[in-house]
């Protein structure tokens, strides 16, 4: 619409007045940037410093390519590189850019700006809605302090040739690193054999070793009781104790318990340490969208335009390289995260669990160990200048990435229980049962003479310390005796050589029937026997009589009538021999199952009892004789 001719002396003079003010702005503003850039002004000098990080063109570099826009006030220059010639294609071109653009009123109706103030408002109202409509928001990225941000500063930095080969070498390093972990977690000798093959070495074990007499301790427990039941003073399969141990707590079982709890704790332990390991995997897939969507971002060109730290225009070359670094993080993190959770879940020890979870954490953080460590001070200054990049975001894009995100949380959650910890688990019970289910209280021992396996009844468990058996009784009374000290021996008859010292544990009960020809109670142990002064065979016989008190638990015995009820006990073999009399082995009328000489009786003992027979008698069935001749016999013929 036509303007007033009377509102054209006041726009013109309100324009003037505007136009002067813009201009002592400028100026005002001018002067700040030059106190600021000054090295004496707080700031100035840090300034000076990021500036100087970047190269700087020269003066022919820099009248090789025509400026783009033409200045209008303060100007961004984007600087080429040094070494790139006239005519010669440069990685970043110099250009000239105004922070704003003024435009005065007859431009703007020039270029068809109605500069009314109704139209400027309704064109805000307009801008305003349409953001509010589409929910668009734009963030800022900023890149990484990683060795994975060095291909974007490469070229741009002023640093030295050296500083810039060791920049690419880091950046291999770190790569080959990474990558070579990767291999290494995903081989067999890493991951080791699966779980479910210890089935078959706990079958082997239980059948060929678990229940060999070699093995039983001197407590006369069997080697898998020990095993199940958590000895710490084992020094034979070990191996299986510790993986009988870690079965346990792993799934939460008693030693004797062999259904699966509701409550396993390892597995339970284990899902966190799969989820931990996994979201440190998608805290790297989230940096490394964010990061390529903000790279995709930046306009694309021939040359890369670049100028204090920031990107105007990024080349082909150089977004091919970054992509490419982009690609093997994701193929890297991907490899990881799947081989992490594969050796996670493998693991039977619940303390090693969080151990392997923090060392897999380690690896994802190579790139950042470098750049902290390694990378030259430049580059690393370089990459800490830039600018972040701006990425627009939308609520829908919010969205969808959230919805990405739960599924694959639900997944890392489920899918490791279900197709890996699930199956652990019941294989874990299986070698357990195979381990130490059914019956641990035997051994059995093959006689190659006769070619008979016999078994023995063994102890279910140590129990109590103080229920000791005699070697072990006689271990403990002489352990802490010196090797000079040769007091008179408690519970052990020691030998002068190792040969004796074999025949004797191979004698059998009657040889050692037959051994002394005197009859131990009566000549030596019985108040008044021909030899009961003589001091070397009296503390003989006391010793036996002590081991053979030992055998029912009767510590420090002084005479045989105090042992007379086990006399026709069938494990009183060496109490019959010590006490003849007391157990009626000089009796000719006592029960014949026990008084031979391989249950105990000495040959002179029998002797006496032959020199006083008297004339055969038929024993009534009434009597209790008989009886008692019925109720013994199970145990000589080894029936009980």
């Amino acid at each position: 619409m036509p303007v007033p001719s009377s509102w054209t002396t006041p726009i013109r003079e309100l324009r003037e007045e505007v136009h002067q003010e813009l201009q002592n702005f400028s100026a005002r503003l001018a002067a700040v940037e030059a106190r600021l850039a000054s090295p004496l002004t707080p700031g100035g000098e840090a300034r000076q410093r990021r500036q100087s990080v970047w190269k700087t063109p020269t003066a022919q570099t820099a009248q090789s390519e025509p400026s783009e826009v033409t200045p209008k006030s303060t100007n961004r220059k984007i600087w080429k590189t040094n070494s790139d010639a006239p005519g010669t294609p440069s990685n970043y071109v110099e250009t000239n850019q105004p922070h704003e653009t003024w435009l005065n009123a007859n431009e703007a109706v020039t270029l068809g700006i109605d500069d009314s103030p109704n139209a400027a408002g309704e064109r805000m109202s307009q801008a305003g809605s349409t953001e509010s409509d589409h929910g668009m928001e734009e963030v800022e990225v900023h890149f990484e302090e990683s060795a994975w941000s060095i291909p974007m500063v490469l070229g741009l930095v002023d640093a030295g040739k050296f500083d810039t080969v060791y920049a690419v070498v880091l950046l291999f390093v770190n790569c080959g690193m990474q990558i070579m972990f990767s291999g290494i977690l995903l081989s067999d000798g890493f991951q080791g054999e699966e779980f479910s093959n210890q089935v078959k070495h706990a079958q082997v074990w239980r059948t060929s070793v678990a229940h060999d007499y070699k093995y039983m301790d001197l407590a006369k427990t069997s080697l898998v009781t020990r095993v199940c039941t958590g000895d710490g003073a084992l020094i034979l399969s070990n191996r299986q104790a510790t993986l009988v141990a870690q079965i346990n707590s792993f799934l939460g079982l008693q030693m004797d318990q062999f259904d699966l709890p509701v409550l396993q704790i390892g597995t339970l332990l284990c899902i966190l340490c799969i989820l931990l390991w996994s979201l440190c995997v998608y805290k790297e897939f989230r940096r490394i969208s964010l990061a390529l969507a903000g790279a995709v971002q930046i306009p694309r060109g021939r040359y890369t335009q670049f100028r204090e730290g920031q990107f105007f225009v990024i080349s082909w070359g150089r977004l091919s390289l970054l992509l490419f670094t982009y690609f093997t993080r994701i193929v890297v993190a991907s490899v990881l995260l799947v081989a992490g959770i594969f050796w996670l879940a493998r693991t039977v020890s619940t303390t090693e669990l969080m151990l392997n979870a923090v060392a897999l954490n380690a690896i994802l953080d190579v790139d950042e160990f470098l750049f902290s460590g390694l990378t030259p001070m430049k580059f690393q200054h370089a990459i800490q200048s830039l600018a972040p990049m701006t990425l627009t975001y939308s609520k829908r894009r919010s969205q969808w990435e959230s919805s990405v995100q739960c599924f694959m949380l639900f997944v890392t959650m489920w899918l490791p229980y279900a197709g890996l910890l699930r199956p652990l688990s019941v294989t874990m019970l299986e070698v357990k049962e195979e381990l130490c289910g059914g019956n641990q209280t035997f051994v059995v021992s093959h006689s190659a003479e006769s070619q008979i396996t016999f078994g023995l009844v063994t102890a279910s468990g140590r129990g109590n310390f103080e229920q000791l058996t005699v070697s072990e009784m006689a271990v403990r009374e002489h352990k802490f005796r010196s090797p000079g000290e040769t007091p008179e021996a408690v519970y052990i008859s020691f030998t002068s050589d190792e040969d004796l010292f074999g025949f004797d544990i191979a004698r059998s009960m009657t040889e050692t029937a037959a051994l002394y020809p005197i009859c131990l109670e009566t000549d030596v142990l019985a108040m008044g026997g021909s030899l009961s002064n003589d001091s070397g065979i009296g503390g003989g016989a006391r010793l036996l009589l002590r081991q053979a008190a030992a055998v029912f638990g009767i510590a420090d015995a002084d005479n045989c009538t105090e042992l007379r009820e086990y006399c026709d006990d069938s494990h009183g073999r060496l109490l019959r021999y010590a006490c003849g009399s007391t157990c009626r082995c000089t009796d000719p009328l006592a029960s014949p199952w026990y008084r031979v000489p391989h249950q105990g009786c000495g040959l002179p003992c029998l002797a006496l009892a032959a020199s006083e027979q008297r004339g055969c008698t038929d024993v009534s069935p009434q009597e209790a004789a008989w009886a008692k001749f019925w109720d013994d016999y199970p145990g000589p013929l080894g029936l009980r």
